[in-house]
C-alpha cells in the first residue's frame, strides 16, 4: 500500500503546484501588475522597493490559490488515472476506492491546516510591512499612529447598561498618550462621576491622568470638584495602547487572535459585530476548503471522459464558481444577521461535504 500511496501523491503533487503557480500568476497579472505599475509611474517607485512590494504581496494570493489548485490537482490526477484504466487495475487488485481516496484526503486536511497558519502568521505580517511601504511612498512619512476623537464606550454585561465611557481628542501610539481626556463613569446607567485632565498617559501597564478635575454627581444635585495632578485609573480603564491601535487596522492585517480580541472588545461596546464575525470564521472555512475540495474532486474525476486536462481546468471552475457564489450569499446573509454569523461563513462548506459524501457513496459502489 505504501508504494501505491506514494503514487497517487506524486500524481497529486505535480497538478497541485501548476495550479498554485497558474492561479497565482492570473492574480499577480490582473491586480498586482497593474497596481505596482501605477505606482511606479504616479510616484517614481524605485525598482528595488517594486520588488520589495511584489513579493510582500505573494503570501496572501498564494494562500488563496490553495483551495482552488487543491481541486484542479484532484481532478486532474483522479481523471488521468480514471482514463488509463488505473483506477480499474486497483480495484482489481482488491483495493477499495476508499483506501485509494484516503492518501488524497489527508493531503487535503494538512494543506487547510498550512493555510491556516499562514492565515495567522505570514499573511497578516506581509501585508502591514506592504501597507507601511505604501503609505510612506504616497505621504512620504511613516504610518501615523494617531488616532482623533477617540471614543470608547463599553457595556456593562451584567446589567446591560453603559459601563463608561472615554472621549479622547487624540491618542498618539508611538508616545502612548492621550490628550484632552473626559471619563465619565456610570452605575446601573446613571452617571456618577466624570473626570477630565489636560492627558493621560500609560505608565507601568496601567493608565495615569494628568493635571485634571473629578466631578462627582451626587443625589442631591451637588456636583462637588476635586483638582489633581495625577490620577491613578487602574482596573478602571481597561483599554491597552495595543487594544486601541488596532482600531486603526483592518481585519485582514490583524491575526486570528487579534481578531478574535478586537470582536470581543467591539461587543463590549454594543457594536454590532456580526460582518466581523463572519470575517473571522471564515478564516477558517476558505482555508478547509482545500480539504472539501478533495472530497468532492475525486469522485468528479472518475467519472467517464473526464481525462482532459482542459475538461478538468473547465470543471474545477465551474465547481469554484458554485462554491464562491454559495460563500457570498450566506456571507451576506451572516453579516445581515438572517443566520448566524459562523453559518454565513461556513454554508458553502457543508453544502460541498454533503454532495462530496454523496459523490464518494456513488463511486464506491
Amino acid at each position: 500500500m505504501k508504494i501505491i500511496y506514494r503514487y497517487l501523491l506524486v500524481e497529486l503533487i505535480q497538478p497541485f503546484l501548476f495550479g498554485v503557480f497558474a492561479f497565482t500568476s492570473i492574480f499577480v497579472g490582473t491586480d498586482v501588475l497593474i497596481s505596482l505599475a501605477k505606482m511606479m509611474s504616479e510616484y517614481g517607485v524605485p525598482l528595488l522597493t517594486i520588488v520589495k512590494l511584489f513579493f510582500l504581496s505573494l503570501p496572501q494570493i498564494i494562500v488563496l490559490t490553495f483551495p482552488m489548485s487543491m481541486l484542479l490537482a484532484t481532478l486532474l490526477s483522479f481523471g488521468r488515472l480514471s482514463g488509463d484504466s488505473e483506477v480499474i487495475a486497483l480495484k482489481a487488485g482488491g483495493i477499495s476506492f476508499t483506501k485509494i481516496v484516503t492518501p488524497v484526503l489527508i493531503v487535503g486536511l494538512l494543506i487547510s491546516g498550512l493555510t491556516i497558519f499562514f492565515e495567522n502568521s505570514l499573511v497578516p505580517t506581509s501585508i502591514n510591512a506592504y501597507e507601511d511601504i505604501v503609505w510612506k511612498l504616497k505621504h512620504g512619512t511613516v504610518k501615523p499612529k494617531t488616532q482623533r476623537n477617540l471614543v470608547i464606550s463599553p457595556v456593562n454585561r451584567q446589567t446591560g447598561k453603559l459601563d463608561y465611557i472615554l472621549t479622547a481628542d487624540k491618542y498618539d501610539g508611538n508616545t502612548q498618550m492621550l490628550e484632552g481626556v473626559t471619563w465619565q463613569d456610570y452605575e446601573n446607567g446613571k452617571l456618577v462621576t466624570s473626570i477630565q485632565a489636560e492627558k493621560a498617559e500609560w505608565l507601568e501597564e496601567e493608565w495615569v491622568f494628568i493635571d485634571g478635575t473629578i466631578y462627582t454627581i451626587g443625589d442631591n444635585g451637588q456636583v462637588p470638584q476635586t483638582t489633581f495632578k495625577r490620577f491613578n485609573m487602574k482596573n478602571k480603564l481597561n483599554r491597552t495602547p495595543t487594544q486601541i491601535t488596532r482600531n486603526q487596522k483592518d481585519p485582514e492585517e490583524m491575526s486570528l487572535s487579534e481578531l478574535g480580541e478586537h470582536i470581543k472588545l467591539m461587543e463590549e461596546e454594543g457594536r454590532d459585530v456580526s460582518e466581523l464575525k463572519v470575517v473571522y470564521h471564515q478564516r477558517y472555512a476558505i482555508p478547509f476548503a482545500c480539504f472539501i475540495f478533495a472530497l468532492v474532486g475525486a469522485p468528479l474525476g472518475l467519472q467517464p471522459n473526464r481525462s482532459g486536462s482542459s475538461i478538468g481546468l473547465g470543471l474545477s471552475i465551474i465547481v469554484i464558481f458554485i462554491y464562491y457564489t454559495i460563500m457570498t450569499i450566506g456571507s451576506s446573509m451572516g453579516e445581515a444577521g438572517t443566520i448566524a454569523p459562523w453559518l454565513g461563513a461556513w454554508s458553502q462548506n457543508i453544502i460541498f461535504t454533503i454532495v462530496g459524501f454523496v459523490l464518494m457513496y456513488k463511486a464506491s459502489r
